[in-house]
Parts: C-alpha cells; sequence; structure tokens
C-alpha cells in the first residue's frame, strides 16, 4: 500500500483513539497532521479534466461496490455522466449529505431522522458535509477583514511583472496568470451581481449564466475579455472596492437577506460573499506562481 495511505489510516485511528480517551486537544493537533496529508494525497493524486474524473469516479463506484453507503453509489454515477457531459451537478440531483461523528453513518436528504439510524445518536450529533469549503460558516467581521485585504493579494501577486510575462503559460496545459486574472474578473463580476440582486430583490434566484451550452448555470468561468493582464487586475481591485463599500454600509440583518441558488439552495449575502472571498483565496498560489513562471509548490 502507498506509504501516504497508511500514514493518513495511522492518523485518523490515533485522532479517534485521543478522542475516546477525552484527550481532544491531542486529537485536533493530530487531526491537523491528517488534513495535511489528505489535502497533499489529493492534490498530488487527483485527475485532471473531466473526462477523466468522470472515468475515476465510476471506476470507484464500482471497486467500492457494497461498501458504499445504500443509494449513494446511483447518486455518485450520476454526477459522473453529469461530469462527462460537461454539465453543472444541481442540488436536486445531488442532496444534502450528513454523516454521524459517532458511528460514521450517512444520511441523505432533507428528512433527517431524530436519532441516527445505526447507532442511535441524537441528530445534533450528525456533521453537514457543504457541497465546498467555500460554504463554511465565517463571522460577518472576519470576512470584511478578508474581502478588503483579497485584492490587495492579486495587485501584489502581479506587481513587477510585465503583461508579457503574465500571459505566458508556466507549463503547457496550466494556465498563465493572465488566464487566473480572467476567472478571477469573472468570478468578481458574478459577486457584485449577487450582492446587488440579493439585497434589491426578494428571494431572487441567483443562477449563473452557463459556462457551457444547454447546462444548468455554473458559478464557474472566465472572462471573455482581450485587455491585458494589468488591466484586468485593476478592474478586479475596482470591482472588490466598490462590492466591500455595500457591504461596510449594511445593517447587521441585511446580511441574511436570503436568495436561492441550483447547486447551494438557500443563499444570503454572508455565505455568498464567504463563498467569493474564499474563492478568490483558493487561486492565490496558482496566480502568484503563474506570474513567477513555476507551478503552486515548486
Amino acid at each position: 500500500m502507498d506509504d501516504r495511505l497508511v500514514r493518513i489510516g495511522r492518523l485518523a485511528a490515533v485522532a479517534q483513539g485521543l478522542e475516546r480517551e477525552g484527550a481532544y486537544n491531542g486529537a485536533k493537533l493530530v487531526r491537523a497532521a491528517l488534513e495535511r496529508e489528505l489535502v497533499r494525497y489529493a492534490a498530488a493524486e487527483s485527475p485532471s479534466g473531466g473526462a477523466a474524473s468522470a472515468a475515476a469516479l465510476e471506476q470507484l463506484v464500482v471497486d467500492l461496490g457494497d461498501h458504499l453507503p445504500a443509494g449513494l453509489g446511483a447518486l455518485l454515477l450520476g454526477a459522473a455522466a453529469s461530469v462527462r457531459d460537461g454539465r453543472t451537478i444541481a442540488l436536486a440531483d445531488a442532496p444534502r449529505a450528513r454523516v454521524c461523528r459517532a458511528c460514521g453513518e450517512v444520511l441523505l436528504g432533507n428528512d433527517v431522522p431524530a436519532t441516527c439510524p445505526t447507532c442511535e445518536a441524537p441528530a445534533i450529533a450528525y456533521r453537514e458535509l457543504y457541497p465546498t469549503w467555500y460554504l463554511e460558516p465565517v463571522t460577518r467581521e472576519d470576512l470584511l477583514v478578508a474581502l478588503a485585504a483579497g485584492a490587495g493579494h492579486v495587485q501584489a501577486a502581479v506587481a513587477g511583472h510585465s503583461d508579457e510575462t503574465l500571459a505566458a503559460q508556466p507549463f503547457p496545459g496550466e494556465w498563465s496568470a493572465r488566464q487566473a486574472l480572467q476567472h478571477l474578473l469573472f468570478a468578481e463580476e458574478l459577486f457584485a451581481q449577487r450582492v446587488g440582486r440579493l439585497l434589491d430583490e426578494d428571494d431572487p434566484n441567483l443562477a449563473a449564466r452557463a459556462v457551457w451550452a444547454e447546462t444548468p448555470a455554473s458559478d464557474e468561468g472566465s472572462a471573455d475579455t482581450a485587455d491585458p493582464a494589468s488591466v484586468i487586475a485593476a478592474r478586479i481591485a475596482a470591482l472588490r472596492a466598490a462590492t466591500l463599500a455595500r457591504l461596510l454600509a449594511l445593517p447587521v440583518e441585511a446580511w441574511s437577506r436570503p436568495g436561492t441558488h441550483p447547486e447551494w439552495g438557500r443563499v444570503t449575502v454572508l455565505t455568498q460573499a464567504g463563498y467569493f472571498a474564499r474563492h478568490q483565496a483558493s487561486h492565490m498560489a496558482q496566480l502568484v506562481a503563474a506570474a513567477n513562471g513555476r507551478l503552486p509548490g515548486h
């Protein structure tokens, strides 16, 4: 077996043992090491491209077979078909998912039993899995700090580099810094639009424009612009400043104004601001590396 998988298994087992003994802070430290191993293993081994990802998921369903929770295999095959066809996986095709922290049972859908059907732990023991970590809870105060710093991070990443350098791909098949900026501009435009609609409309449907033809809308895409990288970075900064100014002026209750999203379900001003702040953060290592002609982590 791969040594990395052995490390992952040992870390998970030791963390669980420490937790059972009440050594919660010890378990916390072990889980930090576990998360590091998981993230790095996944980054190194993850399939690249829609066809490869779909094939890997289909093979996973075959290999795991009865080890998968009831009903999950069919949902995963449906997700693989969507990825293969370039279609967004809507919330209707991927129900809410919770895991019982006490025994690991998976509970799908909105009808949540009051107690776990396997170990009888009460529902407060369930942990809901979000479609992406961008949607995990965040405080308004921390979010405003992150949003204010975000445009500066983009500007710092491209500072001192010519537009020609920023347009060059660091390696074949990898985004240039300019391409990464186009993606961030698309997201920033969508963020500004979402905030406006959530504040100006009652319960808007926040479907984004489709990235591929004949698909449900997705939040992923890139701005279609011929501008050089320096201009794109300046546009990102201007959009962020305008959106941030509007958010800073909001009364606390306005952060809870809701809308509906085809992938995420019920969203608010707070959850959408958290989504886009974290989305930008997730691309910063890629942008910095591309601007310097290398891959992230190299």
